[in-house]
């Protein structure tokens, strides 16, 4: 699946959008390319703050060179055997904020490793400094939901997605244009494709003292004393990082900070029912904002359907004018049926990137036809002189086929009144066919699926076809 793609300079050019992320998870079925798409999202924003980009893969190549030798201490080490993060954080040579976590000198148990009730705090701490935790992870690991639920979000790498993430917890895919239709990796455990993992601890596994016990010959007050120090790493280690001598560390900790109350709490004191609660209110919010976006889809997530009239590709109504983008669907609804609600076939689209609503409008079988309306928006002032850019849209939802004339403005204003993004385009033989959406690709219209569903509407992928009504 590598390929011809650059991954590393996807990574790159993704990176400036995920400003506002702190703990990410980089998921694909290609360890290469997931690793270098992991890495390339580092590079770019090393330049803005601290970054470790942790290798869940294992012994992935691009992040393994990277390491000073083969058998070093990594993730599993930390999380399995109190290793401190100071020892598996090694910073990449030529960056100076950006810091590679190999897998680790044992095999990695994904069931055991993704169900660690550390990744929240671990997650919680590069939070509280600013920074940003980058996990690469293979599409097929089990408890693969567990881990994304801990952090803002996940990548989506290549052509295979993981039944268990939804496109609620996705920032962004990135694969190649002319791949084939995805496949969906599972299937997924129960606790996988809960909306609110149960965190409660009676449900954890066991207590981590004594699972270190376990492993280790250790007394089991050394191992309790090991784990408490690992917690204090994992908040401040960002925040003194004493290894790197070219800048002198900050002194202490804020006597509030959640680092700080892991030690004046006692150990394992962020494992409290208190916390755990926390964490559930916290993805209850997540899954109420995705709903209300009608972005909350099934556990099978991304369905990427092939379009049912390729006969028709030839004579697509494919060019458009993309007129702005909006964050938030109740804005782009909003534009669409106040500022550009006289404009012909206006519609909107999930970006793969950067996750923003576009707002497109005509429905052109020559790229002519969208620059004279595009000129036309820009005379009128519709549109600021710069704003606005001829795309290529060839694909739509097909919501009604031979709607007579007489009858589209009744159901266009019902569609309307419904928030939907609906649209009619004539036929040769003067009805009309009906519309849901404008997208660049089967992979793009695969994000609209939920909202398709939403709407009563069975999803049809077509090529569009027809003359602006």
């Amino acid at each position: 699946m590598t390929g011809d793609l650059d991954w590393l300079a996807e990574g790159r050019e993704l990176g400036p959008t995920l400003d506002q992320q702190h703990a990410i998870v980089v998921v694909g079925a290609d360890p290469v390319a997931t690793a270098l798409v992991a890495l390339g999202i580092g590079r770019a924003q090393a330049g803005r703050r601290r970054v470790a980009v942790g290798d869940l893969i294992g012994d992935a190549p691009p992040l393994q060179e990277l390491v000073p030798s083969d058998d070093v201490h990594g993730l599993v080490d930390s999380f399995m055997y109190g290793v401190s993060l100071n020892r598996v954080a090694y910073p990449v040579p030529g960056e100076r904020e950006l810091f590679v976590m190999p897998s680790g000198t044992s095999p990695i148990d994904y069931d055991e490793l993704f169900l660690n009730p550390r990744w929240g705090r671990l997650a919680a701490g590069f939070r509280e400094v600013g920074a940003l935790l980058v996990l690469a992870a293979p599409a097929h690991a089990t408890h693969l939901r567990h881990l994304v639920d801990a952090t803002d979000g996940v990548v989506l790498v290549g052509d295979e997605v993981p039944a268990s993430v939804s496109v609620a917890q996705s920032l962004a895919w990135v694969r190649e244009k002319k791949s084939a239709p995805i496949t969906v990796t599972g299937p997924a455990t129960a606790a996988d494709v809960s909306a609110e993992p149960a965190l409660v601890p009676e449900e954890l596994p066991a207590q981590p003292v004594a699972e270190l016990a376990r492993r280790t010959p250790w007394p089991a007050w050394a191992a309790g004393i090991v784990l408490t120090l690992s917690l204090l790493g994992a908040g401040v280690w960002f925040w003194q990082r004493p290894f790197a001598g070219h800048r002198p560390p900050n002194s202490g900790i804020a006597g509030n900070a959640a680092s700080a109350a892991v030690v004046t709490n006692g150990a394992l004191a962020t494992d409290s029912v208190a916390r755990a609660r926390e964490a559930q209110r916290a993805a209850a919010m997540r899954d109420s904002a995705a709903r209300a976006a009608n972005l909350a889809v099934a556990d099978d997530s991304f369905p990427v359907f092939t379009p049912v009239n390729p006969g028709d590709s030839a004579n697509a109504s494919a060019y458009a004018v993309l007129l702005e983008n909006t964050n938030g669907l109740a804005g782009a609804i909003l534009q669409l049926n106040d500022k550009f609600a006289t404009l012909p076939a206006t519609s909107y689209g999930l970006s793969l990137r950067s996750r923003l609503f576009e707002l497109v409008a005509g429905a052109y079988a020559s790229r002519a036809g969208a620059e004279s309306l595009l000129v036309d928006l820009r005379a009128r002032r519709v549109l600021a002189p710069t704003v606005g850019t001829v795309t290529v849209l060839p694909y739509a939802f097909l919501v009604q086929a031979g709607v007579p004339a007489a009858e589209v403005p009744v159901r266009l204003q019902r569609a309307a009144a419904r928030a939907q993004p609906v649209y009619a385009l004539r036929q040769p033989n003067g009805a009309a066919n009906l519309y849901f959406g404008a997208y660049e690709s089967p992979q793009q219209a695969a994000l609209a699926v939920p909202s398709v569903r939403k709407a009563g509407i069975t999803p049809t992928l077509v090529y569009r076809i027809g003359r602006v009504f």
